[in-house]
């Protein structure tokens, strides 16, 4: 039966499309654009315009991945397009131990999390029978569903329908935005044929430091840098400690300082977003052996609305050089009061930029170092992440180099993401804000619901490709110290910043994405959210076609 834009219908599809194990960077991740195919092409409108629908192969992906895609034309002959869109990925389910396969079955997965012990407020969600849990309901399979339903409710009326729909449902999210990179060439080719997008709508679930038990819509989007710290010790034999300076040392110094510190916490109209995170620790030792450990990589979250790379950049090198500087102190004291015969080691740290790391190896090599490094990246597996293949880039290059520790070297790796937010300065971003406070009033009397309104989503979206808000120099200094840049990872400014379509963010409640615990409040989910999201759609439709 072809899918209708009711709860019990947007239910059904939800259910089915948890099933699909499509975790990030696995084979599953493959199968769930062919789900949403099969399903919208029994529309009676796909029937009549095939073309409309398709899957858009994402070419250049070492794993071969693809984009589901779908465009529902008003018969008006109008140009205005909304867009609305979401991920098809999810993150693994390693976190619920003995439950983790049966977590994509949210049915059975609810009634057997009831059997273990789980936090306090989760307990009372799942008590209450309003909340389903299981991977991916909340983060964003939801999301897709909803907009899946009001795509299908839409294409049955294209006459009186005031705007034409684009439907993207895309890979990789949750990892480095392959899908919508891809799928920002389809929209860059339809803007050129004179396409107007009037909004971009993605549904992400609710992440908020406030109320998390409200609705919220979201004007904009928080931008994410990743940089690193490669740390380079000085080596010895464990039985020789203090002949040598272990990267570890270093490493957890550096972590101490900028983990959680607020000098990473950037704040926007009032509000503070959260700090660094470290998402990864790695040394470099191939083996074991009693050798005091000499390299180690770390790479981290740093969410953003306006901190520009420079900033970035510089506050890792203040910290990473104090880190140095008290690592090489405290070395020094505790051979002097553990009674050492060691003499006295004069180490003088260094902190370096990627690009500075460049320039050291080639006056070291005897041929083209951008040849040198292509080739290095070819021996690499593809399937390697690509964090991974910049720490081991950045490896190679201290041996080219010959680099000798300590030092710290800095830099970006992917995904970068930009921020994204209302400027209250273009005719379509206020038509958004009028929309959606017309619109939350009406939801609030017919649901008697609390509905937020904020000027940034929290938790990290493809909402950010869609107008790259920074300047030149943030591109250079980001291009010039990303390991990997021009082969392995390319951000394209150019194409974001002239897509320039505002956004919004409206979603479902969900709590716990990524965790044991994740669910979905299944009264918003189904009955407000539909409303918001097509009320919303045809307001900025109507407002577009009185101008």
């Amino acid at each position: 039966m072809p899918l209708k834009n009711t709860k019990e219908e947007i239910y059904s599809f939800l259910m089915k499309f948890c099933e699909i194990r499509s975790v990030t960077d696995s084979e599953g991740e493959k199968l769930a654009p062919k789900f949403i195919y099969d399903e919208l092409k029994k529309l009676t409108y796909f029937k009549d315009n095939p073309e409309d629908l398709f899957i858009q192969e994402i070419g250049e992906d070492r794993l071969k991945r693809s984009n589901l895609c779908a465009f529902v034309r008003s018969k008006k002959q109008t140009m205005n397009t909304i867009i609305l869109m979401g991920h098809l990925d999810v993150v693994d389910t390693d976190v619920c131990g003995n439950l983790r396969d049966l977590a994509f079955y949210p049915q059975v997965y609810t009634k057997e999390i009831a059997k273990i012990d789980i936090p306090k407020e989760a307990r009372e969600d799942l008590e209450s029978g309003d909340w389903i849990f299981g991977r991916g309901v909340a983060d964003m399979k939801s999301g897709l569903a909803v907009q899946a339903g009001l795509v299908a409710e839409l294409s049955e009326n294209t006459d009186n329908l005031d705007v034409n729909i684009l439907y993207l449902a895309v890979a990789d999210e949750e990892n480095n935005a392959c899908g919508i990179h891809k799928a920002l060439e389809l929209i860059e080719d339809m803007k050129e044929k004179g396409y107007k997008f009037l909004c971009c709508i993605d549904s992400e679930p609710t992440i908020t430091q406030l109320d998390k038990g409200a609705g919220w819509i979201h004007l904009g989007t928080i931008g994410m840098y990743t940089p690193f710290t490669f740390v380079l010790g000085r080596e010895t034999h464990v039985g020789e400690y203090f002949e040598g300076l272990s990267a570890a040392l270093i490493a957890f110094k550096l972590g101490n300082l900028i983990e959680g510190s607020d000098e990473f916490a950037d704040n926007f109209k009032d509000v503070v977003y959260p700090p660094l995170t470290c998402l990864k620790i790695k040394d470099l030792k191939p083996t074991y052996s009693v050798t005091v450990i000499e390299r180690m990589a770390m790479y981290y979250n740093v969410l953003f609305v306006q901190r520009t790379p420079d900033e970035i950049l510089a506050a890792l090198k203040k910290a990473a050089s104090c880190a140095l500087e008290k690592s090489i102190a405290e070395q020094n004291m505790k051979r002097l009061t553990q009674g050492t015969q060691t003499k006295e080691k004069i180490l003088k740290g260094r902190i370096i930029e990627y690009n500075e790391l460049i320039s050291l190896a080639a006056d070291q090599a005897n041929e083209d170092i951008q040849k040198l490094i292509e080739a290095y990246l070819r021996t690499l597996s593809p399937k390697m992440e690509l964090q991974e293949r910049g720490m081991m880039l950045v490896n190679h290059l201290i041996d080219i180099a010959k680099l000798k520790g300590p030092a710290v070297i800095v830099g970006f790796l992917p995904p970068y993401c930009p921020a994204l937010y209302n400027e209250r300065k273009t005719k379509r971003e206020l038509d958004i804000l009028d929309t959606v406070e017309e619109i939350i009033g009406e939801a609030e009397k017919t649901f008697s619901v609390k509905i937020h309104t904020a000027e940034i989503y929290e938790g990290i979206s493809d909402l950010s490709e869609f107008g790259f808000k920074g300047s030149k120099r943030d591109e250079q200094v980001l291009a010039k110290n990303m390991p990997g840049w021009g082969m392995d990872f390319v951000y394209p400014f150019h194409r974001s910043k002239n897509l320039d379509i505002p956004v919004l963010n409206i979603g479902p409640i969900g709590k716990d994405a990524h965790k044991l615990t994740e669910r979905l409040y299944l009264p918003y989910a189904l009955e407000v959210l539909p409303f918001l999201l097509k009320k919303i759609v045809l307001g900025l439709a109507k407002r577009a076609k009185l101008q």
